[in-house]
């Protein structure tokens, strides 16, 4: 038999009703869950946004612990202007302990003059050797305070508060290599040397101050062997002293038995009738570069009888 027209649209509409029928129940199946199943989800939607906002919390209290170094040492006291800004505090601790572990050298070069009395005035830090250009590194962990240009005195100059509780100055910089309120790890370049602001040649200008006060670096710092005399340096009012020539005023650590730095004098000659850079030099076992480099001249300078030179 053949089936008639009639019977076989009839035919046709039931397969499309069961088709939709059963592609809703599908779609169900998979978009729809019992109550249970939407707890959870939602629930699990709720314990990643709380765990998002718990890392973001911790992530800014790490933020706000680092943004000032040694804030309860420092009273929250944080300025990009003066070098010592710190006569507003209402107390400084008679002895404070200084961890100096970590210590980089801030330059290779030799110390060619020292804290103390010098030209009518202190000199608040010690000058090391460079050629400009030279890197310059952070001392210790920290941030950078201060870059800033001073004509008379530091020319381009760096400050960094450490974590220890000690701020350091880099002066006579000829560039920066970080800016202001950049967290540093020791031995990060942070500037490069030069001879700017108030100065006879190419050197660092280096020193290590607590709550703006100036300490003899040395003190701290065995400048012949480039690391720390020990782990710790604990301040007191003696530290502060210009006129003690003796290292740390009291200090606590195993390392080696502390020894003062032998103290460098620089070698200086006057120039003979006829002398030039290239006979001095060759005279003195040096380059023409490093004869002028370390009288800051160029090294095509002609040079009068009785004019002194540096050495050594």
């Amino acid at each position: 038999l053949v089936p008639s027209a009639g019977f076989a649209a009839k035919k046709k509409r039931t397969t499309k009703k069961r088709a939709k029928v059963t592609a809703k129940v599908r779609y169900k199946a998979r978009h729809t869950a019992n109550s249970a199943t939407q707890t959870t989800y939602a629930d699990g939607l709720k314990i990643k946004k709380d765990l998002l906002m718990i890392d973001q919390v911790q992530a800014e209290r790490a933020f706000v612990n680092d943004a000032i170094p040694a804030d309860d040492l420092y009273g929250a006291l944080w300025d990009n202007r003066h070098v010592n800004m710190y006569g507003s505090l209402d107390s400084i601790p008679p002895v404070y302990t200084i961890d100096l572990r970590g210590f980089v050298i801030p330059v290779e070069g030799i110390v060619t003059s020292k804290f103390g009395p010098r030209w009518g005035r202190n000199h608040n830090g010690i000058d090391l050797n460079l050629n400009t250009g030279d890197p310059v590194y952070a001392a210790f962990d920290g941030k950078v305070r201060m870059c800033q240009y001073d004509r008379g005195g530091y020319g381009y100059y760096v400050v960094i508060r450490h974590h220890n509780g000690l701020e350091t100055v880099y002066g006579h910089l000829s560039n920066f290599l970080v800016r202001e309120n950049q967290s540093v790890k020791a031995g990060d370049p942070i500037g490069l040397g030069g001879s700017t602001g108030r100065s006879t040649g190419p050197h660092l200008h280096f020193e290590t101050r607590f709550l703006g006060r100036a300490i003899d670096p040395s003190r701290i710092i065995d400048f012949e062997n480039k690391v720390c005399h020990r782990d710790t340096y604990v301040v007191n009012t003696a530290s502060f002293s210009p006129l003690r020539s003796s290292g740390d005023s009291y200090v606590r650590s195993t390392a080696t038995k502390y020894s003062s730095p032998k103290k460098y004098k620089a070698r200086t000659l006057r120039v003979r009738k006829g002398d030039t850079l290239a006979k001095i030099a060759r005279r003195n076992g040096i380059s023409v570069k490093k004869l002028a480099s370390m009288n800051g001249i160029s090294s095509r300078k002609k040079l009068s009888a009785g004019q002194r030179l540096r050495v050594g």
